[in-house]
């Protein structure tokens, strides 16, 4: 099996994000699935940028926490940048390179300085190159900078046993929307750094042989629940910019052949309530944001809940708490979803484990929040918006084709005498929409009768708090086992059970052994009946998550009065990497209880 990692990095506004994107295409022309990953600074130019991509013969999910060949031409990713106070901003990038890998530097750099000898170190003359294909270009050398990029992902493919035209040849559909000059600049610098690369006589680390092209599609997390909106039948989105969130909103609006239309208002409070207001009408809706902006939404959320109004809140979680660490990954929202507002209300929360999950699992919460008429959170996460997978475009399109549109007891015509809110045996109501000119009907965010009048009668409150919180019943009953959670192994002949959620399955999965076995849950609230089945069935419990506190094993042991004795818990922002998890998991069959990871 092919698993090779490669990093570069550098600071923000430099040229460097399109790294990422540009490697990875690169490799997949070649026939290769990769799995990459972008950690930045919360500032807009100049703070520490960097990039991570797996590369694989097989389909793979997760990163690993050392690379084979690293590249940077700034001295900060090599050697790390301390604040005025002398504190330290990061640590620098030598740690991440594998014993025996490669790392290159730029030729100014004084490789002296860098504490490691069981790796190899080469220097590349950056300036020179650019200096050199500008004068070929007839352009100033200063134009060219923004390329360095171009240097790094064409001179480490070539390393890897890439062809000069594969190289080439993606270049120039990536740069294919640029002017004519652009393209023939970066196909330039391209060719510049193979020449270098070839010339200094610079070792392979790794020797790729050309596989079966495959029908790929370079697809980001952001990307995969826009296209989980689409799918669903969404036509308005709305959103206020937050990090990671926003890159979904603009993703979409930037594509009008989705078919949805993107609106900012001026606040969070704003944005739940154009969402409520058009999904009343019966459009498809949803809003994007971040665990601050959830906070603010709540109230209005809550009036989502008393009208039985379907709504799709999609919360891609980040560093928390308050402003948190807004370009970082946790799972720091789970109990705030499960027990958004006050009061009782029915809603369900969902979390996808994948990118490729984040398409399907996004598009069913629109069925669900139509059928059973309440708001759906689906808790996303940086882990996962931001990272980058090679899917095949197969996987897409079955996902497109298998998605059955379910919009509940949803009327054409409410008529003479219609009842909103009426008392079925189900408790869910026949619903018509605010615009229909043959329906009367009222709604209110105060406690109402089944036609919708305000109301402070005992029996009638009664009855309606039961309808809206019973609908629990329904739902796990009718959503499919599938749905509700994936689990792999068999809990009672295996040594460990392990409980996760959202992100971190891609690192279990992989780190998994035959004497173990996944539960991986996807139905949060309400939690699945048959997950304290599987609880009690098992020798020995862990739950991995990425928060402090064990989020999911406190809403399991609420629910199911099981507490799972044993935790790996990763806090420090970064995603959980598959060889850390299978050390983490390694030390809990040992006996450890509570193991804290702590990867870069």
């Amino acid at each position: 099996m092919v698993d090779f990692g490669w990093m570069t990095g550098g600071k923000q506004g430099s040229g460097i994000d399109s790294a990422l994107g540009l490697f990875s295409r690169i490799l997949m022309k070649y026939g290769y699935y990769t799995y990459g990953y972008r950690e930045y600074f919360s500032n807009i130019k100049g703070m520490h940028s960097f990039f991570t991509v797996r590369v694989s013969d097989k389909n793979i999910r997760s990163l690993g926490s050392l690379v084979d060949l690293a590249i940077f031409f700034d001295n900060e990713s090599v050697f790390g940048e301390k604040n005025p106070s002398g504190e330290t901003i990061h640590e620098g990038h030598v740690r991440d390179v594998k014993p025996n890998g490669m790392l290159i530097v730029d030729s100014k750099t004084d490789v002296s300085k860098i504490p490691r000898k069981d790796i190899k170190i080469f220097q590349m003359d950056f300036d020179s190159i650019i200096n050199d294909s500008a004068k070929e270009v007839n352009a100033k050398a200063s134009e060219l900078m923004i390329s360095k990029n171009v240097i790094c992902v064409a001179a480490s493919a070539h390393l890897c046993g890439l062809p000069t035209e594969q190289i080439e040849e993606t270049l120039r559909e990536l740069f294919s929307k640029k002017s004519e000059d652009v393209v023939k600049m970066n196909v330039t610098v391209a060719d510049k750094a193979i020449k270098y690369v070839d010339d200094k006589k610079l070792p392979k680390p790794i020797t790729l042989q050309s596989l079966p092209k495959k029908d790929l599609l370079y697809m980001e997390g952001f990307t995969a629940s826009a296209l989980g909106k689409a799918i669903a039948g969404c036509k308005m989105q709305v959103y206020y910019p937050i990090t990671p969130a926003s890159d979904e909103s603009n993703f979409i609006e930037a594509h009008p052949e989705l078919g949805i239309r993107v609106i900012q208002p001026e606040s969070e409070l704003a944005v739940v309530a154009m969402t409520t207001g058009a999904a009343l009408t019966g459009v498809r809706t949803s809003l994007s944001t971040s665990g601050p902006g959830l906070s603010l939404m709540t109230e209005t959320t809550t009036w989502a809940g008393i009208t039985e109004t379907p709504l799709v809140l999609v919360d891609h979680q980040r560093g928390a708490p308050a402003t948190g660490q807004p370009t970082r990954t946790e799972q720091a929202d789970l109990l705030f979803a499960v027990h958004m507002g006050h009061g009782d209300y029915g809603k369900i929360v969902v979390a996808p484990g994948s990118v490729e999950e984040s398409i399907s699992v996004t598009a069913l919460a629109f069925n669900y929040a139509e059928k059973y008429q309440l708001p759906v959170i689906v808790l996303g996460e940086k882990s996962l918006s931001q990272a980058s997978v090679s899917m095949d475009k197969a996987l897409v399109n079955k996902i497109k084709e298998d998605y059955r549109l379910d919009r509940g007891k949803l009327l054409k015509e409410g008529g003479v005498g219609y009842k909103r809110y009426a008392f079925t045996p189900d408790n869910v109501s026949p619903r018509a929409v605010l615009g229909d000119p043959t329906t009367i009907m009222w709604t209110t965010g105060d406690e109402h009768d089944e036609r919708g009048h305000i109301s402070e009668e005992t029996t009638n409150r009664n009855k309606m708090m039961e309808k809206r919180t019973e609908k629990t019943e329904l739902i796990l009953a009718q959503i499919p086992k599938e749905e509700k959670f994936r689990l792999i192994g068999d809990p009672g002949k295996v040594d460990l059970l392990v409980v996760c959620w959202g992100g971190t399955s891609n690192a279990v999965i992989e780190a998994l052994n035959p004497n173990m076995a996944l539960l991986q849950v996807k139905l949060i609230d309400p939690l699945p009946k048959e997950i304290a089945d599987l609880l009690k069935k098992s020798k020995k419990v862990v739950c991995i998550e990425q928060n402090i506190s064990g989020q999911l094993k406190q809403h399991i042991a609420s629910q199911t009065g099981i507490v799972i004795d044993n935790q790996v818990l990763k806090y420090n922002g970064r995603p959980m990497r598959y060889d850390e998890v299978r050390d983490g998991l390694t030390r809990v069959l040992k006996g450890e209880k509570r193991v804290i990871l702590n990867a870069y």
